[in-house]
C-alpha cells in the first residue's frame, strides 16, 4: 500500500501543464488535417503572372517551301495583302492563326480541315476532316 501511495505521488509530480497543452493542440492539429474539407473550398484559381508573357518571344511562323516524307511539298506564303495561304498538290488554302498554349505555330483552315503545325523541330500538316496526316517532317527548304 505504501509503494502504491508513493507511485502515485511520483506521477503527479511529473505532470506539467506546458506539455498537456502541447499534447491537447497536437492532437488537434491532427484531428483539423483529417477532416474531410473539399478542394474548392480551399484552393483560390492559379494566377496568371502576365509580366512572364511579357518576356517570352511569341512563336513566328516559317514561310516557304517545305520539303516532306515521301516526297510531299508544302507552301506556306504570308504577307499583309492577302494573310496566310497553304498550297498543297496545287490548292491554295486561307489559312488562319490560333493560340496554343505550347508554343508551337498552328494555323487552320476551318471549312476544309486543313492543319498546319509548326514546331522549331519540322512541320506537319493534317486534314481534321478526313483524321489523315497528309504531311510529316517536313522541312523549309
Amino acid at each position: 500500500m505504501n509503494r502504491l501511495i508513493i507511485a502515485i505521488k511520483a506521477s503527479q509530480r511529473r505532470f506539467s501543464p506546458i506539455k498537456a497543452a502541447a499534447a491537447l493542440a497536437m492532437a488537434a492539429l491532427l484531428a483539423a488535417c483529417g477532416s474531410p474539407v473539399p478542394v474548392t473550398e480551399t484552393r483560390a484559381p492559379a494566377a496568371e503572372v502576365p509580366v512572364l508573357r511579357a518576356l517570352i518571344a511569341p512563336p513566328t511562323l516559317v514561310t516557304g517551301a517545305f520539303d516532306c516524307e515521301l516526297g510531299n511539298r508544302v507552301e506556306i506564303q504570308s504577307d499583309a495583302k492577302s494573310g496566310t495561304n497553304l498550297i498543297w498538290k496545287g490548292s491554295r488554302y486561307a489559312m488562319t492563326a490560333v493560340r496554343t498554349s505550347t508554343g508551337a505555330v498552328r494555323y487552320e483552315n476551318p471549312s476544309s480541315g486543313m492543319l498546319w503545325i509548326q514546331i522549331p523541330a519540322k512541320s506537319m500538316l493534317l486534314n481534321t476532316r478526313q483524321g489523315a496526316q497528309l504531311a510529316n517532317e517536313c522541312r523549309v527548304r
